[in-house]
């Protein structure tokens, strides 16, 4: 299995089975430039969405129009996806009670978003400005949450679950923590203590190995680049013996 991060939240799997895509956000804005473009998924079968914000869903309708894959998001992002140009023939509702993608045996459970906390909306007005400010407020208005998901697969016998927002509930991570977990897909982003969040989360799901993402600084100056090895250092001390992985930004690895 090859697992390719497009920078953010975004992945490509690639298997003998199919492939499939998490997230994909392409335009980034004046972070790093992605190689990657709408004609880079014309041979993904599956695009699976995590929750509706921009840096989530933006390039999906562009995506669609240059592929024949099907997209899977929850509840209101569907509907917006839709109205974006996204053809209903295309799209899917990513429900919580059937294998949504059988060759990876891929389900969808309920998630919850990270809480943005008052010093992370204090010091991102303060990079912004007024001008970027009333930016962010118009990628909100026009690109709302919705519904959050966390999705997990299969294959080979190697079990992965994808997070795409740090905001699970002890509940939720119990849950995760039974499925007993190989890879770990666990996003560093929205909150001023995000290390610490993901670190006590990852120590409860307990995977083999843990590969982090959307740590990039991938929509500036809205984003910013979170410190993987303080990351790191939080996990060392909640005692966590998996691996971490991590995979440079816009490139693959085997798993």
């Amino acid at each position: 299995m090859n697992l390719t991060w497009l920078g953010t939240a975004g992945f490509i799997v690639k298997s003998p089975e199919g492939e499939i895509a998490f997230d994909p956000f392409l335009s980034r804005g004046r972070g790093a430039q992605s190689p990657f473009t709408p004609q880079s998924f014309q041979n993904t079968r599956a695009l699976f969405v995590g929750h509706g914000h921009f840096d989530h869903t933006f390039d999906v309708p562009d995506i669609v129009k240059a592929s024949e894959l099907t997209v899977f998001a929850p509840g209101l992002t569907g509907q917006v996806l839709k109205l974006r140009g996204v053809p209903g023939s295309r799209l899917l509702r990513a429900s919580n009670d059937e294998i949504l993608f059988r060759p990876y045996k891929l389900r969808a459970f309920h998630s919850s978003h990270s809480r943005f906390d008052i010093p992370l909306v204090l010091s991102t007005m303060k990079r912004c400005g007024i001008k970027g400010c009333l930016e962010a407020c118009h990628l909100g208005l026009a690109y709302p949450k919705g519904l959050v998901q966390t999705y997990f697969f299969e294959l080979k016998g190697k079990k992965v679950l994808f997070i795409s927002s740090a905001g699970c509930t002890d509940q939720e991570l119990e849950t995760y923590r039974k499925l007993e977990v190989d890879y770990l897909l666990a996003p560093l982003q929205g909150h001023t203590s995000i290390q610490q969040i993901a670190a006590r989360m990852t120590a409860i799901i307990n995977p083999k190995v843990v590969i982090p993402h959307h740590h990039d600084d991938f929509f500036p100056p809205l984003s910013q680049s979170i410190s993987v090895e303080g990351y790191k250092e939080q996990l060392s001390i909640r005692g966590f013996q998996g691996k971490v992985v991590e995979i440079p930004l816009f490139k693959d690895a085997q798993i």
